[in-house]
């Protein structure tokens, strides 16, 4: 609270010294009571400035009013600074606009425009209605502040000392639930805005845009080229105007013939000059778009390769997808669209307003009168716009997960002849969607009749203004003309500029996840450093416990402990789900570890170099995932063409039993897979992953049901290849069939998360075990079928 104090009295300060200085411009210094005596005796507009002293009180009472309240009842004014946010704006707006009407009342009376005491109240009236705007801005910022400090001690010491600890959540929560704004949708509370999460969400964006642009240094001489060409279009585009009205003056004043063709020689020199400039601006900063797309899009996908498997399990391939696709285009896009547009809007505007004050000062008041009231409808209807569009985004994202799962998983929704479940319940939220997009058609067409209203009351106003300078010789009619085409062009700029408010807030927001992903630090780090000249292939399992990241709550292997030799084949056998495939993880280093180590040659598995480790370890999967390239290309996948030819793939495909199907097809080795491998069958599909794996000549070849796919004769040719070519290698296999991991070396049997069992068929069988049990099982139901 004492922190804030300065800011407070400052406020009160304010209030003070605006009724004073009020209160002294209105009596003209020593001649307070007379003044006072004719304003209230008899009162006129165009002869006293009475009203502009009551602005100055009554801003004075109310902020004053306001400053009090934040001191005794801070909980009530958080609520009521908020609530009547804009009224605030528009109460300040008001007296604001009224002020330079009264300027314009009594413009025609010269001897008025002389006076320095009205010139005084005058500029202290507008300048007292902008501070009373910062400083209701400054209450209303403290006592969000203050609702984390201030109010749990004035709560505390009310309750003499309570324990707070518990006392403190009403209150807060209370607070919290009172600045929660009602939901335009009663159906859907997750659309509820909270306005001070919005504020931040805000200053975030704007954080974000600053960053956004950061990523545009190195396209730096692209976007001051194109500023240059910028500015000469600008530049050109405002004097366009000018001589279109010297053009009206030459043909209907002057009646000028020389005059009027040297204005339309000077339009059509400054066009061709601006269109050429504008192409040259428009070239450069579409390179520089495209410079920093291809910039973001490639960090963007470095980041994502180089995060662990963990990532994700826990995040959907179409969220990544999309952040890679459509934001990372809009972020480029729309940042360098927009800053186009605002470069030259602004610049256009700058001039623009310059033009139309020397065209008259007089016009250009009445325009600023009626602009402030155009940006605070915009305010207005943008608020409740804004809290619609979120509504219809978070209508169509669940609209479209239910398409991306329709899709994805299109031939079991075939299977179960489920096609009219999917339809309807696309079809609901889409009809959800439609109900909001009704309202925001309602908001977006009284937004369009109100500015369209207000444009038309500025245009008569100009007119009938102009018209009336024009008739008493303060203004030519050809400048009339150009002021016109100036105001119409500042229309222009001011909402160009006003969009591109909106279209850097899009392009923050789909950058705020996008930075995310870039900015995230992956779990697992791959720095190891370890590559020895060889690697021996001894694996060891030293008290390993371990759970998958996306449920660390429940751990899949338990004080795991085991070793394998080099050479060895070792089969890893147990119920589904008992943890055998989570080993086969630890081992490619795909997760950490919770408690314990696996080791390498005696080397913990995070220490090796990650592209070395995995040239020595070879994994062929269950699903095993092929790319839509050519046969050849998916099993020398991540090899160099040079060192790996066709007599390499043909002796890995021959290994997997893969090579004899592979050339009885049309375009052999050059044949496509299709999508991930859609254009095979699953046997195949298997034997071409067993291939990818072989070609490489590891250490460690590591199969997690690599033959569940294969027919009887296949798989005992891969077993052969297994066995008989791949001596001195090691093998880890998890199988369910019994034809696979009887010839193993060793049998370690796995159930919920624990070494249970192990040694070879034989032993484990005449221990009467769980593995016997599950031999039993299957042998049994093979006789069934």
């Amino acid at each position: 609270m004492v922190r804030r104090m300065p800011v407070i009295i400052g406020c009160a300060l304010t209030a003070l010294c605006d009724a004073t200085v009020a209160t002294v411009l209105f009596g003209r210094g020593n001649q307070i009571y007379d003044r006072f005596s004719t304003a209230t005796a008899q009162f006129s507009v165009l002869d006293s400035t009475f009203e502009l002293w009551c602005f100055g009180v009554l801003r004075a009472c109310v902020l004053f009013g306001l400053t009090l309240a934040v001191i005794r009842h801070p909980v009530e004014a958080i609520t009521r600074i908020k609530k009547v946010e804009e009224g605030a704006i528009c109460f300040p707006l008001v007296m604001g606009i009224y002020d330079l009407v009264k300027l314009l009342l009594i413009s025609d009376d010269s001897a008025r425009l002389y006076d320095k005491w009205f010139w005084a109240q005058f500029s202290w009236c507008l300048m007292g209605c902008c501070l009373f705007h910062i400083h209701y801005y400054a209450l209303g910022k403290i006592t969000l502040v203050l609702d984390g400090e201030l109010f749990q001690n004035d709560y505390v010491r009310i309750n003499d000392g309570e324990s707070d600890t518990e006392e403190r959540k009403p209150l807060l929560s209370s607070t919290t639930a009172r600045q929660k704004p009602t939901s335009i949708d009663d159906d859907d509370d997750e659309d509820s805005d909270d306005e001070s999460s919005e504020d931040r969400s805000v200053a975030e964006k704007r954080a974000t845009i600053f960053r956004l642009f950061s990523y545009s240094k190195p396209d730096i001489s692209y976007i001051m080229g194109a500023f240059f060409f910028l500015v000469i279009a600008a530049v050109g585009e405002i004097f366009i105007p000018y001589y279109t009205g010297q053009v009206v003056d030459g043909i209907v004043i002057d009646k000028s013939k020389a005059k009027f063709t040297q204005a339309i020689i000077y339009v059509v020199v400054i066009s061709a000059g601006s269109a050429i400039a504008s192409g040259l601006r428009g070239g450069l900063f579409t390179i520089a778009m495209a410079r920093l797309n291809v910039r973001i899009r490639d960090l963007l996908f470095s980041s994502i390769v180089d995060q662990e498997i963990g990532f994700f399990d826990s995040v959907k391939t179409g969220d990544i997808t999309s952040r890679l696709t459509s934001d990372t285009t809009v972020m480029s896009d729309t940042v360098t669209l927009n800053l186009n547009i605002f470069l030259r809007s602004t610049i256009q505007a700058v001039g623009v307003i310059v033009f139309m004050a020397k065209l008259s000062w007089r016009m250009s008041i009445l325009s600023l009168i009626v602009l402030p009231l155009v940006f605070g409808v915009s305010k207005v209807y943008g608020k409740y716009y804004k809290r619609l569009s979120k509504q219809v985004q978070n209508r169509l994202a669940k609209a479209n997960e239910v398409a991306e799962e329709t899709f994805t998983s299109m031939r079991t929704v075939r299977s179960f002849a489920n096609e009219s479940s999917e339809k309807a319940r696309y079809y609901a939220h889409l009809f959800r969607m439609y109900k909001v997009k009704k309202k925001q058609a309602m908001f977006y067409a009284g937004y369009v009749w109100t500015n369209k209203l207000f444009e038309l009351m500025l245009t008569a106003s100009v007119l009938y203004y102009g018209g009336h300078l024009v008739i008493s010789a303060k203004l030519s009619g050809g400048n009339l003309v150009s002021f016109v085409l100036y105001q119409m062009q500042l229309g222009e700029c001011l909402d160009s500029i006003g969009n591109v408010y909106t279209g850097l807030m899009q392009a923050a927001g789909a950058s705020q996840k996008v930075f995310e992903y870039m900015d995230r630090t992956p779990n697992i780090l791959n720095n190891g450093t370890v590559a020895p000249h060889c690697v021996h292939g001894r694996i060891e399992f030293k008290d390993v416990t371990f759970a998958y990241p996306s449920r660390n709550d429940t751990p899949i292997l338990k004080n795991v402990s085991f070793s394998v030799a080099p050479g060895e084949v070792v089969a890893l056998v147990g119920p589904s789900g008992s943890g055998k495939t989570s080993c086969i993880n630890l081992m490619e280093h795909f997760y950490e570890t919770c408690t314990g180590s696996v080791l390498l040659d005696g080397h913990p598995i995070q220490s090796y170099d990650h592209t070395y480790l995995h040239t020595k370890v070879a994994l062929v999967g269950q699903e095993p995932v092929l790319y839509a390239r050519s046969l050849k290309d998916n099993i020398r996948c991540g090899l160099p063409e040079e060192h790996y030819g066709m007599e390499r793939v043909i002796r890995a495909a021959n290994l997997a039993n893969a090579h004899h199907f592979i050339m009885e097809m049309k375009k052999e080795y050059d044949t496509q897979a299709g999508e991930k491998g859609l254009q095979l069958s699953g046997g195949q599909k298997q034997r071409i992953a067993i291939a990818r794996a072989l070609i490489r000549n590891p250490a460690i070849l590591l199969l997690d049901e690599a033959t569940s796919a294969l027919d009887a004769e296949s798989e005992h040719v891969v077993q052969q290849a297994i066995y008989k070519n791949l001596q001195g290698k090691t093998v880890i296999i998890i199988a369910h069939r019994l034809s696979t991991v009887e010839k193993a070396d060793r049998i370690i049997v796995i159930e919920k998360g624990q070494v249970v069992e192990q040694g070879s068929h034989s032993e484990l069988l005449s221990r009467k075990g769980l593995y016997t049990k599950l031999v039993k099982r299957q042998l049994k139901d093979t006789n069934s079928s």
